[in-house]
C-alpha cells in the first residue's frame, strides 16, 4: 500500500475514534431553562434517574427540588438473538431516540 492510502486512512480513524470517545464518556445532558429573578432551573436528560440524581447533587450545592421526572426503559425480548439486539440498538442511537432514557426538570434551592 502506498503513504497517501495511509494517509488518508489515518484521517478517517482519527475523527471516528475521536467522536467514539466523545459518545462512550458523556455524561447526562443539562439544559438550563430560563427562570426570571428565581433560582437556577435545569432540564437533565440521561441514561438513569440514579446519573440524573448525581448530576442534580452536582450543579446544586445546596440542594434542588424535583418539578418533573419520567423514564422510558426499553428492554429486549428474551428470545432476540444478540445480533437483532445489536441492530435495534443501533437504531435507536442513529434516531437520537435511545431505548432507555430518563429525564427531569429541577430547581436549585436557594
Amino acid at each position: 500500500m502506498s503513504v497517501a492510502a495511509d494517509n488518508r486512512r489515518m484521517r478517517l480513524a482519527l475523527p471516528t475514534l475521536a467522536v467514539l470517545c466523545l459518545a462512550a464518556c458523556s455524561g447526562p445532558q443539562v439544559r438550563m431553562l430560563g427562570n426570571g429573578n428565581g433560582p437556577p432551573a435545569y432540564e437533565l436528560r440521561g441514561s438513569s434517574q440514579a446519573a440524573l440524581e448525581a448530576e442534580a447533587d452536582r450543579i446544586c450545592a445546596r440542594g434542588y427540588q424535583v418539578l418533573r421526572a419520567g423514564g422510558r426503559y426499553a428492554r429486549p425480548e428474551p428470545d432476540d438473538n444478540p445480533a437483532s439486539q445489536w441492530l435495534l440498538q443501533a437504531g435507536d442511537w442513529l434516531s437520537g431516540m435511545p431505548g432507555n432514557e430518563a429525564q427531569a426538570t429541577i430547581v436549585c434551592r436557594g
